[in-house]
């Protein structure tokens, strides 16, 4: 962290309740986080002696099943059907990193659905001095045992607890069709899902059919929540884990969500199919395709901000036109797009010049690789136009100088790499040069939750990243979706708004704080693609002069 010595600071002692050393591959990969890190130890097991909870009768286990039988039909299919990599789920052996740790074995009070911890059994517990207990086992905790630790019992909770509590994780939000899936980790208290807060995030809601691809995706994203609060935490930033402020103080008015019983799976099948229909129907009739639309100042206090009124520009239907930069270059307007060719499978840079009576040309090509290349983001510095397009699946974020405008663009420098970045956009403020790019993690190939942001003395020099990444942690407004811009004296960032699909809306969001320790924003605004029925997605929007350019997704039919 930056400020601060590492080497020279007590490590954070971090204790484990488990139910058994087998834990889901997303719970191995954030413990052994912890073993490998410099800043916090597994410092104590704390092992439940009776994982499987109180004793039941076979007429009462016979009676539990009964009630949700096509519930467990339903996830076992959807476990064989639709395989996912990494498995979230996968069960590991975690015996071989927690070696050497001291174990203490806890026979709960076990009542209907709580565990209460004896006092002697807390009371061996505190001697371990502990600063954090993660809680990967056990049911629900009531009682002395939540104060086992400085900082408190932290505990998942997979589900964005201000509109939904109870379970199972991540099965309502694909049935109900629910945007974004939220996931939560926080510092448990007496009151059912509803602890204090110290990370929030949300994630889209993979699939329309599939309980398993949702849930997989965004328990990998959670698993980075432990890391990045203990850094937090041993970075002295404790104020920092507060996720919500006076948030919690929101009364909770949704229903308790539980197992959906029989009649409902059934009512909830005939719901799935029903999806499955019209995803068929729409992929034998329609194909979709972005393209471009933009429109020009009529006065000098025009925000050219009503999406109606602006002129479509349609490419043919072999290809896409997306992520438009226009340019204003020797009196004339370019717009710098991808240009992807369905039939080869990626795109290429390209760019459409808008003639002197304010009509689109033919577009040209202007920089091609091997792989694929989207997002030009146009920029001008020391009187030269430079280019960072997105690579990709390069996994680094490249910078390209014009040597002949528009046409002509030469390789510079590798700005960063061993990274999964996309969509890298630049600003340079109060002599600081700021990087906004979406970063994925564990090489999960959706890259659209979470903001990272990097800074540099030059857009051409070391490029370094900001202490509290990733800054932003939310699928609605973390994508960069063009520029930033500067409105009455404030700073204004588009983002992506990814989460009923991928290009489906943005948000406006005003800087209100950004410095190398610090970032603030705030949103003022969303663009939903509502102003005509037959676009269902926009992604980029970018202003330049008199000139205002987005881009736009439709469905056309495939003619036989």
């Amino acid at each position: 962290m930056a400020g601060t010595n590492e080497s020279n600071k007590r490590r954070l002692r971090v204790g484990l309740m488990i139910d058994s050393l087998v834990q889901p591959r997303w719970r191995y990969e954030i413990i052994k986080e912890i073993q490998s890190s410099s800043i916090a130890d597994i410092a104590l097991i704390i092992q439940n002696k009776v994982p499987h909870g109180p004793k039941l009768s076979l007429a009462q286990k016979i009676s539990q099943k009964r009630k949700t039988l096509l519930y467990d039909l339903y996830t076992r299919t959807d476990d064989f059907v639709f395989k996912v990599e990494p498995d979230a789920f996968e069960n590991l052996r975690i015996g071989d990193l927690i070696n050497g740790c001291p174990v203490i074995e806890v026979a709960p009070k076990m009542r209907r659905y709580s565990d209460y911890f004896a006092d002697a059994d807390v009371d061996h517990i505190l001697k371990y001095d502990l600063d954090v207990v993660l809680r990967f086992g056990f049911r629900i905790l009531k009682g002395r045992v939540l104060q086992i630790a400085r900082q408190g019992v932290w505990s998942y909770h997979h589900g964005d607890n201000r509109v939904n509590r109870g379970g199972p994780p991540g099965f309502w939000e694909v049935m109900n069709g629910e945007p974004t899936t939220g996931s939560v980790l926080q510092v448990l208290t007496e009151e059912l899902d509803n602890g204090r807060v110290i990370y929030r995030s949300w994630a889209p809601t993979l699939g329309t059919l599939s309980v398993k691809r949702n849930s997989s995706n965004y328990y990998w994203k959670s698993a980075d929540f432990v890391m990045r609060s203990l850094k937090e935490l041993h970075a002295g930033n404790s104020a920092s884990l507060n996720g919500d402020g006076d948030l919690s103080l929101t009364p909770y008015s949704d229903p308790l969500y539980k197992t959906p019983t029989n009649l409902q799976m059934l009512f909830l099948f005939f719901r799935l199919i029903g999806r499955l229909v019209g995803v068929l129907l729409r992929k034998f009739w329609c194909f979709e395709q972005w393209f471009l639309a933009y429109r020009f100042k009529s006065n000098p206090n025009d925000t050219n901000n009503a999406f109606y009124k602006f002129k479509r520009i349609i490419p043919p239907k072999d290809r896409f036109w997306a992520d438009p930069f226009p340019v204003k270059f020797g009196g004339h307007y370019y717009i710098f797009v991808e240009e992807y060719i369905y039939k080869k499978g990626k795109a290429h840079i390209a760019v459409i010049k808008i003639d002197e009576s304010g009509h689109p040309t033919e577009s040209v090509k202007v920089l091609e690789k091997d792989h694929h290349l989207s997002y030009p983001f146009v920029f001008q510095w020391q009187d030269n136009h430079y280019m960072v397009p997105e690579s990709g699946d390069q996994k680094k974020v490249e910078l390209y100088r014009c040597t002949e405008f528009p046409t002509k663009w030469e390789f510079e420098k590798v700005l960063l790499e061993n990274h999964n970045p996309v969509d890298a956009t630049l600003i340079e403020i109060d002599g600081l040069w700021w990087m906004f790019v979406s970063i994925s993690v564990r090489g999960i190939p959706r890259n659209w939750d979470e903001l990272h942001l990097f800074y540099a003395d030059s857009p051409l020099g070391c490029w370094t990243p900001h202490r509290a990444n990733p800054v932003k942690s939310d699928v609605r407004s973390s994508r960069p979706a063009g520029r930033l811009f500067w409105w009455n004296n404030e700073l204004y960032r588009p983002a992506q708004d990814c989460s009923r699909y991928y290009g489906y809306g943005m948000s406006l969001n005003k800087i209100v704080r950004i410095t190398p320790g610090e970032f603030l924003e705030q949103q003022v605004a969303t663009i939903t693609p509502d102003w005509d029925k037959h676009i269902i997605g926009t992604h980029t929007f970018n202003t330049c002069d008199d000139i205002s350019v987005i881009d736009c997704l439709m469905r056309r039919r495939i003619m036989f």
